[in-house]
């Protein structure tokens, strides 16, 4: 008769021993924030990062939409405390190729710039890697039409009233938003802030978009300031058309304050730039890392599936976090929320048991005996807790004319800090050899 497949005999499995050691992956902005909290808390930090330099994505920005801080300084004085903290080591030009073993006995294998490989312990492990943006198709071929980072640097290079752009002063410029990343709100809030920089150097602005987002921390408040400040703002369910009327580029949209559809009329905005929003994606790296690193993608190579069962910021491996725009495209205000919640686990991981970790939950235990070797529970872990190691008991289901009776049988071992009890192992098993215990 098959054994129970839950069991309610008390498990008390071995306490897993926690240095105060974390390696970041990402020089970024939530990377940096995660590395200087966890440092003034006395855990030893190692950064990696792929570039030669600190800052990641954010070093395109040049204006925060909700305080009059300066960016690059704000940038530069981050990277010069990061840099010069005795608890955290930056490896430039670094890329994680192999990450072993489970939380509390990580393995990680760096390659750096210079071809030499650094092989690290730490006991957390940090994934802060970011994304990447890319024009959007319909600017292709439109000299006047560009992108919202190119709008970021122009803004920050001309000084002078009104701007101007090769030579020709912009007295009108339209943003049209939502041809893409129709759930990020990034490109909402860089839209206001932009445009009210530009009123403020008296160009006339226009946002037309199929739904502003302005559910983020004092959005509300921007957006009714740009109407007091005479931003126009259009709404379309159509996609705009664009036309180059030679000293123009005139956006077409339809009115949308007339109900009946076949009443509408079009709307024509005369626009000296057409500021387009971008493509955000992926690191194209970020889906390689999550294969080294055994986690679970979401949508467009991200890392991390949308996960109900987990938190924001856990990832399907206990000691593995994620955060920021590798997880999700988000405003700097939200990325920097995510960072301090990312030092909030990782700092009860480390610290809140005293320097150790005992696992908590109900625990699948294999019965070495019975394993059959299949490999079925390796395959289908969500959480790479089981591994398969050698044992002096028997399987009963070798036939023991082909093995050397003094040789040990291998099965199936269940890593009991890094189950989070799901029980999938035990409904799966075909030889029913694991039993979840509380």
């Amino acid at each position: 008769m098959y054994q129970t497949a839950y069991s309610s005999k008390p498990v008390t499995p071995s306490p897993v021993v926690l240095k105060p050691e974390a390696l970041i992956i990402g020089g970024g902005i939530v990377g940096m924030t995660v590395a200087g909290e966890l440092a003034r808390e006395g855990v030893q930090v190692v950064v990696v990062e792929k570039g030669e330099t600190l800052g990641g994505g954010a070093g395109d920005l040049r204006f925060f939409y909700d305080r009059p801080a300066d960016v690059r300084k704000w940038m530069e004085e981050m990277i010069s405390t990061l840099e010069g903290d005795a608890n955290i080591t930056v490896l430039k030009g670094g890329k994680l190729e192999r990450l072993d073993g489970q939380m509390g006995r990580f393995q990680a294998l760096i390659r750096i710039s210079d071809g030499g490989v650094r092989t690290l312990s730490p006991c957390a492990v940090v994934v802060a890697t970011g994304g990447i943006t890319r024009p959007v198709e319909a600017i292709r071929g439109q000299s006047r039409c560009i992108g919202l980072s190119e709008m970021e640097k122009l803004l920050a290079e001309c000084r002078d009233l009104p701007l101007t752009r090769n030579g020709r002063p912009v007295m009108r410029a339209t943003f049209l938003l939502d041809l893409t990343n129709d759930d990020i709100k990034i490109d909402t809030v860089t839209a206001l802030k932009q445009a009210l920089l530009l009123q403020g150097k008296g160009c006339r602005t226009a946002i037309v978009a199929r739904d502003l987002k302005v559910s983020v921390s004092g959005m509300e408040l921007l957006y009714s300031r740009a109407r007091e400040e005479g931003v126009l703002f259009f709404k379309y369910d159509d996609p705009p058309v664009l036309t180059d009327t030679g000293d123009a580029i005139a956006v077409e949209v339809q009115d949308m304050t007339t109900l009946r559809k076949e009443e509408r009329e079009t709307l024509s905005l005369p626009s000296d730039l057409v500021v387009v929003g971008e493509t955000f994606a992926a690191d194209p790296e970020t889906e390689e890392l999550c294969r080294a690193m055994k986690l679970r993608t979401g949508p467009g190579g991200r890392a991390m599936e949308d996960n109900p069962q987990l938190q924001r910021v856990t990832s399907n491996r206990r000691g593995i976090f994620v955060a920021g725009a590798c997880r999700f495209p988000q405003v700097v205000t939200e990325s920097l929320r995510e960072a301090r919640a990312v030092v909030q686990e990782v700092m009860a991981l480390l610290l809140g048991g005293g320097g150790t970790y005992t696992a908590e939950n109900p625990v699948a235990e294999v019965d070495a005996g019975k394993c059959a070797l299949c490999y079925t529970c390796v395959r289908l872990c969500p959480h790479i807790a089981i591994g398969v190691e050698r044992y002096g008991e028997r399987n009963v289901y070798a036939a023991p004319a082909e093995k050397d009776q003094n040789s040990p049988w291998q099965a199936a071992r269940i890593e009991p800090a890094a189950c989070f009890g799901c029980g999938i192992c035990v409904a799966e098993c075909p030889a029913r050899a694991i039993t979840l215990y509380r």
